[in-house]
């Protein structure tokens, strides 16, 4: 048996990635003025540790950090304690500098926690492409033969959103060794173990993992406390069943400015991490 703590992971990015969205709506409930500020200057190894998670996935923001730099080199001596570390093949916007497969394999020789990729918005670069299968597929398929030359096996995980059924052939994800799924408006998270059950039964052969978000972008607030539990609650009963490979929380970069989803996550992670589940 494991405990429910050794599935969770943090969302990582750049500090102050989200500044400019943190303040996008002033006067609701859950909006700036409840913050305690809207500068979070969070860092991701701050935030796993202030939620009390093992494990982070750092996606690069517009290429940063910049593969092979001494930046990004920071970035991985920073995580040197945590229990396993993805690292980001696409960034935001499906956003690609070119090398990143090389660095990751790179990294792993030097950092034994490092134990994969994670492609965030991968899809989404191609929507608009008269050949967006065809593209996807040829990268997938570089991306996957990079990522076979490091010196251990490397997962390959990416994001789908919960309401995509139709964003890609299910085939491609034979590149891919998980899914992470995420619920874009809160308002749709009522759904959620609907789809899941959807998404199960059209990706039966990848792991997948719950993501979880703290602040709801499109709407400019905290996520209502009550959708907090919905999802949590959905992922906890998952991890039981053992139909579910971990839980994904997003993101540091939402995190230090006084998200009232925040504070109930701390709690809820502290009420239940070692809650046993099967391995």
């Amino acid at each position: 048996m494991a405990i429910a703590r050794n599935k969770f992971w943090l969302f990582g990015v750049r500090a102050h990635q989200d500044d400019r969205l943190l303040g996008k709506n002033s006067f609701e409930s859950g909006g700036i003025r409840d913050h305690f500020t809207v500068w979070s200057r969070i860092t991701p190894a701050e935030g796993a540790f202030m939620l009390d998670v093992p494990n982070i996935a750092l996606i690069n923001c517009d290429g940063i950090p910049v593969p092979f730099s001494k930046d990004a080199r920071g970035y991985a001596e920073s995580f040197y304690r945590m229990d396993r570390v993805l690292w980001g093949s696409t960034g935001s916007g499906g956003f690609r500098v070119g090398n990143e497969e090389k660095y990751i394999c790179q990294l792993a020789e030097l950092y034994p926690n490092i134990t994969g990729a994670f492609m965030d918005d991968f899809f989404g670069k191609f929507k608009n492409h008269p050949n967006a299968a065809e593209e996807a597929e040829a990268l997938l398929k570089e991306i996957r033969g990079e990522l076979d030359k490091a010196c251990r096996p490397m997962d390959l995980y990416i994001v789908w959103y919960t309401h995509e059924f139709d964003a890609v052939s299910p085939s491609l994800l034979s590149y891919v060794n998980g899914i992470t799924l995420w619920t874009w408006n809160y308002q749709e998270l009522p759904l959620l173990a609907e789809r899941f059950d959807k998404i199960e039964t059209l990706f039966p052969n990848q792991k997948k993992m719950l993501g979880v978000y703290m602040y709801d972008f499109p709407a400019g607030i905290s996520v209502p406390l009550d959708m907090m539990e919905l999802q949590c609650e959905l992922g906890l009963s998952l991890l039981k069943q053992k139909r579910l490979d971990g839980m994904i929380f997003e993101a540091n970069s939402v995190m230090g400015v006084g998200l009232p989803s925040e504070k109930w996550l701390r709690e809820w992670i502290d009420k239940v991490k070692y809650t046993e589940i099967p391995d």
